[in-house]
């Protein structure tokens, strides 16, 4: 994978605990730039909470302030563009903050008001971002289209459930995420670590495919899951290493250039693998339709049966002609990759037919029974090397899963004569790595999900 640019979150990543840049980072940074890798920053903090990084990084590119609230040029004075609080909303985020027991911070413009200079975190931010706040007795002077409003305690669990109370108020009004476990931010819905990706990669004309990121917090998981490669701190949190696609070092461990050397500039270990998989895998879980089993004509094969038996006496009762159901092309626009329910629906509606839930989940059980008769009278075909690689990891001493919600999981491998190489059938993944005795966090790189349609290509053609 080519990777043009790499966005990196700056408290947690790309500085220490200590708020500072290592010898170790800044020469990264560089070795990115000799490389032709563009490189650029995004963090919660204000605009000149990121002037320390400017000089001593060489930043070029547009910075995200704010989560993506603010993009400036890395003068730090020229906004690219900016959003807002709808004043309203933020009238509502303070009230109910306050009323919780948080203090409140208030950012607009540039400034950062509060109520208490004295209070928890104010000392440590201001020698973070290098500014003051401004003291105000009452906020509601600052709520005019704010920023970022943050929600402040040093009860975690009280910040954590001010978050989902407030992501459940506002819905679509405003985004409501930790930034730290003591930091709730509160910003615009579009104010968010995925939308600086987006609007990076469109600054800069760049694939998101070719887009590198890396972070440590849960607000970071919106970046993480839409780059092409993403990256976990080793401080982060089991549920932000579970989104990444690699793990580094810590960011007390100099963990930002190992990610730089190990996975954007060098070869990742991944590659270097028996497999293709990290060294302390334990445990690979398998898709099947379309991973293990061709099992897509049944499917339609059974569809079809459906459909042509509805239709063929829907004609004869309307005196409308008869139009069968395309195995191909029907099956290909509504059914390919589509839960049942959604299939069905969209089936009808391009025929100008509506039919009750209840009917619907009829047609759906009936269309089962369908393909359950079929499974039962011949042989469902399997992908030669896709089965290659299940055995090699069988070999491996790897124990395997296949994860699938189809009623007929069983009746498939069974018809395609694999059920003897799977030691559980779960409809989820965090089922079948218990049952495999595998439930440690996925930083430990123990478990391998094989399911994508890049994973299936690959393993078909190379194994």
């Amino acid at each position: 994978m080519t990777i043009k640019l790499l966005i990196a979150d700056v408290d947690g990543t790309l500085v220490t605990r200590n708020k500072g840049l290592t010898k170790g980072t800044c020469e990264a940074v560089d070795r990115l730039r000799a490389a032709g890798v563009k490189f650029t920053i995004t963090s919660g903090r204000p605009p000149r909470g990121m002037a320390m990084l400017i000089e001593p990084l060489k930043l070029k590119a547009p910075v995200a302030a704010f989560n993506g609230g603010m993009y400036l040029l890395p003068d730090l004075t020229t906004v690219l563009a900016q959003r807002t609080i709808p004043t309203a909303v933020a009238r509502e985020a303070v009230d109910h903050l306050l009323q919780a027991g948080l203090d409140v911070w208030v950012y607009r413009g540039t400034d950062w008001f509060l109520r208490r200079a004295d209070a928890y975190r104010v000392a440590r931010e201001s020698s973070n971002v290098g500014f003051d706040p401004i003291v105000l007795q009452n906020l509601d002077d600052v709520l005019d289209a704010p920023i970022k409003i943050v929600g402040v305690n040093e009860d975690h669990a009280l910040v954590a459930r001010c978050e989902g109370e407030l992501g459940a108020r506002f819905g679509a009004e405003a985004s409501a995420m930790r930034s730290q476990p003591y930091y709730l931010d509160i910003t615009h819905p579009e104010a968010n670590k995925g939308m600086v990706v987006r609007e990076a990669a469109r600054l800069l004309q760049i694939p998101l495919s070719q887009v590198a990121t890396i972070g440590d917090m849960p607000n970071d998981l919106p970046m993480l899951n839409i780059a092409g490669l993403s990256i976990a701190m080793g401080n982060a949190s089991a549920e932000v290493q579970r989104a990444a696609r690699h793990v580094t070092r810590s960011n007390e461990d100099e963990g930002f250039a190992y990610a730089v050397d190990s996975f954007i500039l060098g070869e990742p270990p991944i590659a270097r693998t028996a497999l293709g998989l990290p060294p302390r895998t334990r445990a690979c879980l398998f898709g099947l339709d379309g991973v293990l089993t061709q099992t897509a004509r049944l499917h339609a094969d059974a569809w079809k049966q459906l459909f042509d038996h509805y239709l063929r006496e829907r004609a004869r009762g309307s005196g409308e002609p008869f139009i069968p159901f395309d195995a191909v092309f029907d099956y290909s626009r509504h059914f390919h990759g589509q839960p049942p329910l959604d299939g069905v629906r969209s089936f009808l509606l391009s025929r100008g037919i509506e039919l009750p839930d209840q009917t619907v989940r009829a047609v759906i059980e009936r269309k089962d029974q369908i393909l359950a008769t079929s499974l039962g009278q011949q042989q469902v075909e399997t992908y030669e090397g896709s089965i290659r690689y299940l055995q090699a990891a069988r070999a491996a001493g790897l124990r395997t899963a296949v994860v699938s919600s189809s009623p007929h999981c069983q009746e498939t491998l069974q018809s395609a004569g694999i059920a003897h190489l799977f030691d559980a059938a779960p409809d989820t993944f965090l089922a079948a790595a218990r049952a495999l005795g595998v439930t440690s966090p996925m930083s430990s790189a123990s478990i391998a999900w094989a399911g994508l349609a890049s994973f299936a290509a690959t393993a078909r053609t190379s194994w």
